[in-house]
């Protein structure tokens, strides 16, 4: 209730010239009811479906629930389940309930068929008389006034995604907000642009539960529906344009490219070119790319109309994305196991080689951003948040931060003199700000490190450059980053990392070209893999109290440790798990809580743990197993734990399939490896590392047989 009384009086003070009398009449009626019957309506309010089986609606803590539920039905609050409600209904019951719904519309299912093949035929078959065994309002209801307390909701977080469970994720420290830091002012200035705002979100978010055929219906619908009023209400109409036009293009072409050209979404203006000239229409065609070209809305289309423009008409071959990756990038060879992690193998080897280099893709641009425009992003009057739970300004969320404080932004932009100065003024906003919550980006304890290095390289007229189109074009310009930051004799680069297969994005392509507009050195390189017989192994077996990672605990870890072919050196401890060992697992594995008693704790052998397995990559048979019981510990200690890694059971599947099992037990029976005590963890670990020559061999033997294959 108090969570519920917070929301409203914001919705009543600073939204309060944004409700209607429908809105003000339920807020009145609201306050008039007795207490208990206000907390049993908001109790309603905080579950997930608006259908509720009103035997869950009984609390201790409200007296006389039944007379409350009386005075809520009749007034509207709960409303009895209809025939309209019918779909929705079946998605909340559960599989006995959606079995007798069936067998009253004569289906009988097996009991073994899972609950969504039962809601299948449930939605297909059960018409709203085949519910009535579980229908009124001794069973179900349903809360009323949804349209209000869905305005309300939008009113105060902005969405329709979040509801009032935030509230209470706030108060258990779940969720940060920045409480403290919000302007009391309401997101629109006028109810004609909140309303705007809400229709074009609500039709937006409910049209993925519509069928083809409604979806039809509403997009003939749509010429009807009254022009948005405002940013917001523009920016949700034509995404809800975009998102219907894109559902119906393939079933009513014309119809879909009619609805998608009333958007102003980028995307949209893509996918009518693209329809229109699929149907011939290539004269229409030319002339509009020429006429974006000519006066282009945004950067994204520009791009977009050039690139087809010179494929369709200039009888060009290949896309900018390919041309980019093509002439502008390098090649770089790198082992294959770092496949799962192409970014760090590349950081890996230049490290190897001297250079310095850091992960930053978006978090470094968007942290710079951040702390370039903080006092402008949160706390200025014009761009700030409305609400402690908004994630990003509004002015962001809008893509209207430059227009909102352009002299602002300016002024600040004329005093960046040199880089050192502002170097200076960042670590000054860190030292005040470290750890705020903010929409922008994630706080990070070496990115200071990672400033103080950028600032020491960079132009600082290019850097103040790239800062103005982040504010002017956010939405654009707020990702693509590239992946690493390198320093080497040669100065700083941006480096974007390309595995075998992976393709250049359109926004990485645009963030891309406009890094190299301002100067910046940024580099495509493409990684092409490969296998080093020297590498090292740490092939790993742990024994645990159960399953679970964040639950259990490890009771033993062995290790060998392999090159090329043979187990070069071994490792094994026992670990305290700090509680009980369950008989079960004391049968599987002969550890018992005795023989744990006095072993170290995991703490007392983390370091020793970490330096053994430096420079290894992580084997283990189900990696993700081990792999994630050891991260957990690590994480118990507030320390990060990342290595490239490689699963036995996967890579025995590609060099020897077909097996019948890929167990440990049976594949060391079928090779005849021995195994002295399997369950426990050096043992398991050594014959893991005879798989493991069994796989390198497999795939040595492969690269072999394709460059013997390779065209002369």
């Amino acid at each position: 209730m108090s969570h519920f009384q917070e929301f409203i009086e914001f919705v009543t003070g600073p939204c309060a010239h944004l409700l209607d009398s429908d809105d003000s009449q339920f807020i009145s009626s609201f306050q008039t009811l007795p207490e208990d019957a206000q907390c049993l309506f908001v109790r309603g309010l905080n579950r997930k479906s608006p259908i509720i089986k009103t035997a869950s609606l009984d609390y201790e803590e409200i007296n006389n629930t039944q007379q409350h539920m009386n005075t809520l039905l009749q007034q509207g609050f709960y409303q009895p389940v209809t025939e309209q409600h019918s779909d929705q209904l079946l998605t909340t019951l559960t599989k006995p309930e959606l079995a007798l719904v069936l067998r009253q519309a004569g289906v009988n299912l097996k009991s073994s068929d899972n609950k969504a093949t039962y809601l299948e035929y449930a939605m297909e078959v059960c018409d709203f008389c085949h519910l009535s065994p579980l229908l009124g309002t001794e069973n179900l209801v349903r809360l009323g006034f949804e349209t209000q307390i869905r305005y309300f909701l939008f009113l105060f977080f902005g969405d329709l995604r979040s509801g009032l469970n935030k509230f209470s994720m706030r108060d258990l420290g779940i969720m940060p907000t920045r409480r403290g830091v919000t302007q009391d002012a309401a997101r629109f200035d006028f109810i004609d642009e909140a309303k705007s705002a809400f229709f074009y979100a609500c039709q937006r978010k409910d049209m993925h539960q519509l069928t083809i055929s409604q979806q039809l219906e509403l997009a003939i619908d749509v010429k009807h529906f009254p022009s948005p009023q405002g940013t917001l209400a523009n920016i949700n109409y034509d995404r809800f344009l975009c998102k219907l036009g894109k559902a119906i293009v393939s079933h009513q072409p014309e119809l879909g490219i009619e609805i998608l050209a009333l958007s102003g979404e980028p995307l949209a203006q893509e996918k009518v070119i693209r329809e229109r000239y699929k149907q011939g229409d290539k004269e229409w065609v030319k002339q509009r790319l020429e006429e974006i070209i000519d006066n282009p809305d945004s950067e994204v289309l520009l791009t977009f109309a050039e690139d087809f423009l010179d494929r369709k008409f200039n009888q060009k071959r290949t896309s900018v994305l390919t041309d980019m990756l093509r002439e502008q990038s390098a090649s770089l060879k790198i082992d294959e196991m770092y496949m799962d992690s192409v970014e760090n193998g590349v950081k890996v080897h230049y490290q190897k080689q001297g250079k310095q280099v850091f992960r930053t893709e978006n978090r470094l641009w968007r942290a710079l951003f951040g702390l370039v425009f903080w006092d402008e992003l949160f706390e200025n009057q014009q761009s700030s948040l409305i609400t402690e739970f908004d994630f990003k300004p509004q002015s962001i969320s809008q893509n209207q931060f430059y227009i909102t404080c352009e002299q602002a932004i300016e002024t600040r932009l004329y005093r960046m003199t040199s880089s050192k100065a502002v170097f200076m003024q960042l670590s000054k906003v860190m030292l005040e700000k470290y750890g705020s919550p903010n929409g922008i980006f994630r706080w990070h304890r070496s990115l200071l490190e990672v400033l103080a290095v950028f600032f020491d390289y960079v132009d600082i007229d290019a850097f103040k450059a790239q800062m103005r189109m982040m504010a002017q074009d956010f939405k654009t310009y707020g990702d693509g980053y590239p992946d690493l930051m390198v320093v080497d004799e040669n100065g700083l680069r941006f480096e974007e990392i390309k595995g075998p297969g992976d393709q250049l994005r359109k926004n990485q392509l645009l963030t891309i070209r406009q890094l190299r507009q301002q100067g910046f050195a940024v580099r495509i390189t493409q990684v092409e893999w490969f296998l080093d017989p020297l590498q090292t192994y740490a092939v790993v077996d742990i024994e645990t109290t159960g399953g679970r990672a964040n639950h259990h605990g490890i009771t033993e870890i062995g290790i060998a440790k392999v090159i090329g072919n043979q187990v070069v050196d071994t490792w094994q401890t026992l670990i305290n798990p700090q509680r009980h060992i369950p008989q079960k697992i004391t049968q599987l594995t002969g550890i018992d809580n005795d023989m744990v008693a006095d072993a170290p704790l995991f703490v007392e052998i983390a370091d020793k743990l970490k330096d053994y397995l430096a420079g290894c990559v992580f084997v283990a048979h189900n990696v993700n197993f081990d792999y994630g019981f050891i991260r957990e510990e690590y994480q118990r200690l507030e320390q990060s734990f990342r290595m490239p890694k490689l699963c036995t059971v996967r890579e025995m599947r590609k060099a020897v399939p077909g097996l019948p099992s890929y167990s440990l037990a049976n594949l060391t029976r079928h090779f005849g490896i021995d195994m002295s005590r399997h369950h426990r963890a050096l043992s398991d670990a050594q014959a893991a590392a005879e798989l493991l020559f069994i796989i390198n061999q497999s795939r040595h033997q492969k690269i072999a047989d394709s460059e013997n294959h390779l065209p002369e």
